[in-house]
């Protein structure tokens, strides 16, 4: 029998997790699935496909793309 504070800890868990992997920056191309590569040294934190130009976090959309 599942009780409440099972459905409560598993929803808590399941939001932590949403929020965890919307934080994080993706590692392949959402478009070819391509390793995405660094840019350039004097623009750190950006991230690109080197096949279709698409760029990290120009691109990039939490809500659709964080795999949740």
């Amino acid at each position: 029998m599942v009780m409440g504070n099972d459905l409560l800890s598993t929803l808590k868990e399941q939001a932590a997790y949403e929020a965890y992997y919307k934080t994080i920056p993706p590692t392949a191309c959402p478009n070819d699935g391509e390793p995405l590569i660094p840019g350039p040294p004097e623009q750190p934190g950006i991230l690109f496909c080197r096949f279709d130009g698409w760029q990290y976090p120009r691109d990039y959309d939490a809500q659709t793309m964080s795999g949740m």
